[in-house]
C-alpha cells in the first residue's frame, strides 16, 4: 500500500504515515531492475513535487507498487492536476530521470504492465503505535511489511469492525506487544472490495516471524485475546509480504 505504506526518514511522524496514499500497481518481467528505475524516479519526483513517494516490492511475485503520500485529499487532487503538460511536474521529472536512463525505450528490458490505481486513507484511531517504540528513529529500519486485506463478515457493520480493532489494540497494550500495525481503508481499488488494509511492520521477514511467534505465545495464554479472536468480525481475504525500498 515506501521512503508507506511513507518517506520514513521524515521527522514528522504524521508525514511518515500519510493520511492518503495513492498507489500504482504494476507487474514486471524484471522486478529488481524495475524497482531500481522507479526508485530513481521516486527520488527526483519527491525533490520536485515535495510529496512523499516510495516503492514497494511484493516478495515472491512480479508485483511492484509505486506510492505517493499526502496529508489531504486536496493535495492528492492538486498534484494530479499539475502532473501533465509541458509545464507539468511529470515532464520535469522525466527529463532528469532520462539523464540516468537515456535509451529510447528504457523500460523495454523490464516490460512493466500497469494493473490499476488504488487510494487508501489512514485510520490512526484503529492503528497500534505503542509508546515503547520511538517511531522517528525505528521506522526507517522497518523495511518489511505484512499487508493483510480484510473484509467485514456478513451480518456485521463497520462499527463492529472498529470495535474489534480497538479491542485488539487494548489487548496489545495489556500484553506489552512491541510492534506497529497500521490500518488503512481503501477509498477505491484495494483487493476484492476489502474494507481494510492492515499493515504490520518489522525490520525483515525473519524478524517479523520471530516477533510474531513471541506475540503468539503471549496470546495463547491470554483469555481476553482468545475471546477477541473467537468473536472476530473480520475475514482475511488476501496477504502480501512486501519489502519497502528507499
Amino acid at each position: 500500500m515506501k521512503k508507506i505504506l511513507m518517506l520514513f526518514l521524515v521527522i514528522n511522524v504524521n508525514a511518515q504515515f500519510p493520511q492518503f496514499v495513492e498507489v500504482m500497481e504494476f507487474t514486471s518481467d524484471n522486478s529488481k531492475e524495475f524497482v531500481e528505475m522507479l526508485n530513481h524516479w521516486s527520488d527526483i519526483e519527491t525533490e520536485i513535487t515535495g510529496y512523499q513517494t516510495f516503492v514497494m516490492q511484493v516478495m515472491g511475485l512480479n508485483k511492484v507498487y509505486f506510492c505517493r503520500g499526502y496529508e489531504t485529499m486536496n493535495q492528492l487532487t492538486d498534484n494530479g492536476a499539475n502532473r501533465w503538460g509541458d509545464d507539468g511536474w511529470n515532464q520535469k521529472v522525466f527529463k532528469k530521470w532520462k539523464l540516468k536512463y537515456p535509451k529510447d525505450k528504457p523500460f523495454k528490458s523490464v516490460n512493466p504492465n500497469f494493473v490499476m490505481n488504488h487510494v487508501f486513507a489512514f485510520n490512526k484511531n484503529l492503528s497500534y503505535l505503542p509508546e515503547s517504540i520511538d517511531v522517528k528513529s525505528e521506522l526507517p529500519k522497518m523495511r518489511f511489511r505484512k499487508n493483510v486485506f480484510l473484509d467485514i463478515k456478513k451480518d456485521y457493520e463497520w462499527n463492529d469492525a472498529a470495535a474489534h480493532f480497538k479491542a485488539v489494540k487494548e489487548n496489545d497494550k495489556s500484553l506489552k506487544n512491541n510492534y506497529i500495525t497500521l490500518i488503512y481503508q481503501p477509498m477505491f481499488g484495494g483487493y476484492d472490495n476489502a474494507d481494510f488494509l492492515q499493515i504490520i511492520l518489522d525490520e525483515s521477514r525473519e524478524k517479523y516471524f520471530e516477533n510474531f511467534a513471541k506475540r503468539r505465545v503471549k496470546r495463547a495464554k491470554d483469555n481476553q485475546w482468545k475471546s477477541i479472536a473467537k468473536k472476530s468480525v473480520l475475514n482475511r481475504i488476501h496477504e502480501e509480504q512486501i519489502m519497502i525500498h528507499y
